[in-house]
């Protein structure tokens, strides 16, 4: 988190470092979600006191810069100066989920619950599929309304009197609306009709995974066909080195639905191996080196993002708690 962290403030977190060309100083909602999602991974993993008093200012006191009074969190920091930038729901639906892996915190409790009240705002009644972003309302993306459905499950299992599910089985059916043949999920439909974006990213795979083996079992529903079939055809992310895409974020969302789906169904992925080993290298280099832990990226081109160093430390910390992490863990950095 240091190499990340402004030291002459408590709230500023850098989107690169070093800075790469055309990089804002200070971090995007995306990546600095990611970090807030490494340090919830790390909770989980049982290393809450990893994080130190100055560890959990810095991320309340960043988180508290992209909120807006209106509700939600916005895409920009106040330390910009300029005014606050657009508002994604996406954005709102990572943060919500990575403020449940840090609610042994005070700091964070209640923000899942009215983080998750914000994003119905943004679903469509009649489609069920929640918007991308909250102006203007173009298109029903995977990527936010697949966390949205993560987020409320989560939430339904920790309170179920609270949680009404009504809105949440309505998104699950846009999702499946969105289902490739071979059960990956394709990325966006324009909400006033055309053509559904068919791109394949890992991430638009991982959340449905993952709210499926939530779901799984509530009121008689069971998705173990639909997850065996998107587990299947996941290899169809593998190039030719058999290495997924250079997008690390994604993939490590991807993981979580590959984890949740081997805790309630007992199917073990075969691209277990392939986050194994990519870790493992990852591990050996981040050895030898001054620079943060990170995996191949696309976008690494002069510097290594916040948001892809945040992805590599969520997934050793998800990787630590399964047997399928390669090698030897052990930095002593």
């Amino acid at each position: 988190m240091d190499t990340y962290s402004d030291p002459s403030t408590m709230d500023g977190f850098y989107e690169s470092r070093p800075r790469r060309r055309g990089d804002p100083i200070w971090a995007y909602n995306w990546g600095f979600g990611a970090l807030l999602a490494a340090a919830g991974a790390v909770c989980q993993a049982g290393a809450f006191d990893a994080l130190t008093s100055t560890d959990w200012e810095r991320l309340y006191a960043g988180l508290v810069g992209y909120r807006r009074e209106k509700g939600g969190f916005a895409s920009t920091n106040r330390r910009t100066g300029l005014p606050l930038g657009d508002t994604f729901y996406d954005d709102n639906a990572w943060i919500g989920l990575a403020a449940l892996d840090l609610a042994e915190h005070p700091d964070f409790l209640g923000i899942p619950e009215t983080t998750y009240r914000f994003l119905l705002q943004g679903m469509d009644e009649k489609s069920g599929g929640v918007f991308w972003k909250e102006e203007p309302k173009r298109a029903l993306h995977v990527c936010s309304t697949g966390p949205t459905v993560v987020l409320a499950a989560r939430l339904y299992h920790n309170d179920p009197e609270v949680t009404d599910l009504a809105p949440v089985w309505k998104m699950m059916g846009w999702l499946q609306h969105m289902r490739a043949p071979d059960g990956r999920y394709w990325d966006n439909e324009p909400v006033a009709g055309g053509v559904i974006d068919r791109a394949l990213y890992t991430y638009n795979t991982g959340t449905p995974l993952q709210a499926m083996a939530l779901l799984d079992g509530i009121g008689g529903v069971s998705f173990r066909d639909h997850v065996k079939t998107s587990v299947l055809g996941l290899s169809g992310f593998l190039d030719e080195r058999q290495a997924l895409p250079p997008t690390p974020w994604f993939n490590a969302v991807l993981l979580r639905g590959l984890l949740a789906v081997e805790n309630r169904y007992d199917i073990a992925s075969s691209l277990f191996p392939v986050y194994g080993s990519a870790m493992a290298k990852a591990l050996e280099e981040f050895k030898s080196s001054d620079t943060p832990l990170h995996l191949p990226s696309q976008d690494d081109r002069d510097g290594i993002m916040l948001r892809d160093a945040s992805a590599a430390v969520e997934m050793l910390a998800l990787l630590s708690l399964s047997s399928h992490l390669g090698g030897d863990d052990s930095s002593g950095k």
